[in-house]
């Protein structure tokens, strides 16, 4: 016989009270909600906001630096200390210290888009060994200066409220060991604000498109593939763009890196009577004493030429003037021996591409598209030396 359990009336209140407790308990969450909502959507929109305020501080910061001139930047040179020259002059010498002014000069209201652009130019280095060599050996000073005076402009812009990072980068030839880079501050976050700029380069000369194009015009490309092997005779064709390339981007480093112009007018009349009234000296004795600026020059091209890239070639000594053919030679050399190690790299880079595009071109039928293939393999041999200009990079966060 099984036993009924009555129910009491207390049993049944703890239920009622249990129920009023969990429907008080989620009023509470209800109304807590609706107070907390504005305040948590509001934090959204600040930090949505924030980050808008940041971008536009970015673009406006940038633009900004791109227009604004710098009141006066200085670049004091020691070329008797970075060259290795003891150009010690005698007591009394009006040039005494000529290895901090020789070279001393000022640059007054000009933008930082020029300051960036003469510094990327000035300071073209090589990589070796993972070291970067400058291949002006004065160049070291003008970069650290120009860095400052971009560090010390966007300091006074952004007031500490946001952290940054400049960068600029000038490669003559894509992915080349022969470079620029300007680099301030540190690494940018994922999430940090990027505005991009462009900055052309006052270059004394560039690769010319059209001498390009004639390496390997489309009648040279149509004769390759009809030809008995068009295989060879495209792989050919490409290494000729390659090296025509080539020579206009050894060109362009060269003309950068050893002014022609410049030591052919220490060698002039009117160079050598100027250096005679600059080297006014109290001692009868050292009047014979060599310009300071023609020692320089010299130790310089020998820096470059036999230093840098080993070419061993013979320099002119201090009493000797520089002669137009010495410095052609010097210059063809330079433009050659460049233009070899240039293309040996463009060649091993590009193979795998070439390859493909060869086998595409034989591969089809339609004439058009194989003309096309051809045409857009001219364009990305010509795009890695195609470097006149750099861009300048400006990032933001807090």
């Amino acid at each position: 016989m099984v036993r009924k359990t009555k129910k009491t009336l207390a049993d049944s209140e703890d239920a009622f009270t249990s129920n009023m407790d969990s429907l008080l308990f989620l009023t509470l969450v209800s109304v807590s909600a609706i107070i907390l909502m504005p305040a948590i959507m509001a934090e959204y929109q600040y930090l949505s906001a924030g980050y808008v305020s940041q971008q536009d501080t970015d673009t406006l910061l940038l633009s900004s630096m791109l227009n604004s001139r710098s009141g006066e930047v200085v670049y004091i040179y020691k070329p008797g200390e970075l060259a290795g020259l003891n150009l010690s002059l005698p007591p009394g010498s009006m040039l005494r210290d000529a290895e901090e002014t020789l070279y001393w000069r000022q640059q007054k209201h000009r933008t930082f888009a020029d300051l960036v652009a003469e510094d990327l130019i000035l300071g073209l280095a090589v990589s070796k060994n993972g070291n970067k060599v400058f291949l002006n050996p004065m160049a070291k000073m003008h970069r650290t200066m120009t860095e400052e005076a971009i560090r010390n402009y966007l300091d006074a812009r952004v007031g500490g409220r946001y952290h940054y990072r400049f960068e600029v980068h000038w490669y003559p030839v894509s992915g080349y060991n022969t470079g620029s880079d300007i680099e301030i501050g540190g690494p940018a976050p994922i999430d940090a604000s990027r505005q991009k700029s462009r900055v052309s380069l006052p270059l004394g000369c560039s690769p010319s498109h059209e001498e390009f194009l004639g390496s390997m015009n489309a009648t040279t490309f149509w004769n390759a593939v009809n030809s008995s092997d068009p295989s060879a005779r495209l792989h050919e064709g490409y290494n000729m763009s390659i090296e025509t390339a080539s020579w206009s981007a050894a060109e362009t480093i060269t003309s950068v890196i050893f002014p022609a112009d410049y030591l052919l007018s220490l060698s002039s009349t009117q160079s050598s009577l100027k250096s005679e009234q600059l080297s006014l000296i109290s001692s009868p004795m050292a009047s014979n004493m060599p310009n300071p600026e023609y020692l320089v020059a010299l130790h310089s091209i020998n820096n470059t030429v036999n230093g840098i890239f080993g070419l061993n070639i013979t320099i002119p000594l201090e009493n000797q003037m520089i002669g137009m053919n010495v410095v052609d030679d010097i210059e063809n050399s330079l433009i050659q021996s460049n233009s070899a190690m240039i293309s040996t790299y463009l060649k091993s880079e590009m193979q795998p591409e070439i390859e493909r595009t060869i086998s595409d071109i034989l591969n089809s039928t339609d004439q058009d598209a194989m003309l096309e293939l051809h045409e857009r393999q001219m364009r990305a041999i010509y795009s890695r030396v195609d470097n006149g200009g750099a861009d300048m990079i400006l990032y933001l966060w807090q």
